[in-house]
């Protein structure tokens, strides 16, 4: 059933903290102001897995300003090609970061009671399909991250897509266990789930066992998993592979509120999948290609056709 969006109901939970949908618009709301006050035309984020970041995320979006999320775990080389290439003139990051440009200009700025620094860049403007509302950057195998330029109205017919594949499932509450500039999680994992009211768990990366770009803590993720008790996840092939492997060694299972494992970035394989219903993880295979705003296709319980 779906979920009628209530002002009162819980948006984003971060482990220590939660905000209500109406919460989550005064700050965003607030957050737009600012943006469109000091004139930013294209505002790059890099900054953990946070509240925080998907305030900037739709504050860009009202504003209409172009978002460019940033990974943290992005070289200083690849992170100078990203603001590059799209022409960014401001960068919202949290303090540490913001002293990797220490002649720019930055201001404090509060978001979900959050100190971070609004750094602001000279830009040279760059030419964009018209509509372009953000570019999602993947990190590739060749250095040079490749930007892709996305605009709105495709990225929110994705997620109206989700919500009605994943309407039978009562999705009500999905922990974020990808970084957010990851393009799957922030149009899966983020856009659709707050487009029906479901509540979105925005823990730092680290809580989930991640650190850097490939490092992954399957008893850390396994055991925030037990404490959260989502009814979704979406993970790579290799954390699925790496979470079941776990669970299988200790003999435990996944948690019986979880619903959906949606699991996209790479082939997945009918092995992999089976080995995960073995120890209770309902996973199934979804398909994301940047250019295609991600979730081309997706695997729901009752329309399983792997591979």
């Amino acid at each position: 059933m779906s979920l009628q969006r209530n002002a009162e109901a819980v948006a984003l939970d971060d482990g220590t903290h939660r905000w209500t949908f109406e919460q989550l618009d005064t700050e965003t709301a607030a957050l737009a102001a600012q943006l469109q006050a000091q004139g930013t035309r294209v505002l790059a984020t890099l900054m953990d897995n946070s509240a925080a970041w998907v305030v900037a995320d739709r504050a860009a979006a009202q504003a209409r300003i172009v978002h460019v999320p940033l990974p943290v775990f992005f070289t200083p080389d690849q992170i100078a090609h990203a603001l590059g290439a799209a022409g960014v003139d401001t960068v919202l990051t949290v303090a540490p970061m913001a002293a990797r440009w220490p002649q720019a200009p930055s201001s404090p700025c509060m978001v979900t009671g959050r100190s971070l620094a609004m750094v602001r860049l000279p830009a040279r403007p760059v030419t964009m399909p018209a509509g372009t509302a953000k570019i999602t950057f993947t990190s590739g195998t060749t250095g040079a991250p490749k930007g892709v330029c996305l605009d709105a109205a495709a990225m929110h017919a994705v997620a109206n897509g989700l919500v009605a594949a994943m309407e039978p499932l009562d999705i009500r509450r999905h922990l974020c266990a990808l970084p957010f500039a990851v393009l799957l999680e922030n149009i899966a994992g983020v856009m659709a789930p707050l487009m029906r009211g479901a509540t979105c768990v925005t823990l730092p990366l680290a809580d989930l066992g991640l650190s850097g770009s490939s490092t992954f803590d399957a008893a850390r993720f396994h055991a925030t998993v037990v404490a959260q008790q989502p009814h979704s996840i979406i993970l790579l092939p290799q954390m699925l592979r790496v979470w079941a492997g776990y669970l299988m060694q200790s003999g435990q299972r996944a948690p019986d509120a979880l619903k959906l494992v949606a699991v996209g970035g790479a082939a997945v394989g009918v092995k992999l999948l089976q080995a995960a219903h073995a120890v209770g993880i309902p996973a199934y295979e979804g398909y994301g290609l940047s250019e295609g705003a991600s979730v081309q296709t997706l695997n729901l319980p009752g329309a399983d056709r792997p591979g």
